[in-house]
């Protein structure tokens, strides 16, 4: 998990040293390697906060709402590993990662939060979108949230799932599906191992 925190803060280093020659004069050795493309992993930060839910001995709880109604239970480990693994899409392989999205990012200096925006450059891909969010910590920036959008086609539905992630707390999908004229149906699933907020 520390090899992900400096990755990341490697990848920040990168996003904030493209401004210019002017402002790379001071970088280390290790900023400068940096400062090449670098994505940040999305894959495997999400492995490792699935990883961390597994070793958690706390109930986990699921949220269905359809309409105004929302029901609720407790999940059993498999049933949490059915539902986070939409996060973990095949398009977010590293190799794969790079070469078929394009990474847009920014820093504000006056939260001291960096936002990563990653868009599929192909529209067959069925994850279309990720957006990960940072803020700066005591000790090292930290990941406050992964935004992702999927679209599906099945037969004649189209499906839009929006997901989010909250790291050590929850996760949201967000499913809209449509067929022809009719109006969209909507399905939020929310899985919380931690409800604080």
């Amino acid at each position: 998990m520390k090899y992900l925190f400096f990755f990341f803060a490697a990848s920040l280093v990168a996003c904030h040293s493209e401004q210019g020659p002017e402002n790379r004069a001071n970088d280390t050795p290790a900023q400068e390697a940096a400062a090449g493309k670098a994505y940040f992993p999305v894959l495997d930060f999400l492995k490792g906060e699935i990883s961390m839910v597994d070793s958690l001995p706390v109930g986990i709880l699921e949220y269905v709402t359809t309409g105004k109604k929302t029901d609720s239970q407790y999940i059993k480990p498999a049933t949490f590993h059915e539902l986070a693994n939409e996060f973990l899409a095949p398009e977010l392989q590293r190799t794969r990662f790079e070469k078929e999205f394009t990474e847009t990012s920014f820093f504000d200096k006056s939260t001291l939060s960096a936002t990563f925006l990653y868009a599929a450059k192909n529209e067959d891909l069925s994850l279309r979108r990720v957006d990960v969010l940072s803020e700066s910590g005591d000790a090292y920036d930290r990941v406050k949230s992964i935004y992702m959008e999927k679209q599906i086609t099945r037969g004649d539905t189209a499906i839009t799932k929006k997901m989010y992630w909250k790291p050590q707390r929850h996760f949201l999908i967000n499913t809209l599906s449509s067929t022809g004229d009719a109006a969209p149906e909507a399905v939020l699933i929310k899985v919380a191992w931690d409800n604080r907020d």
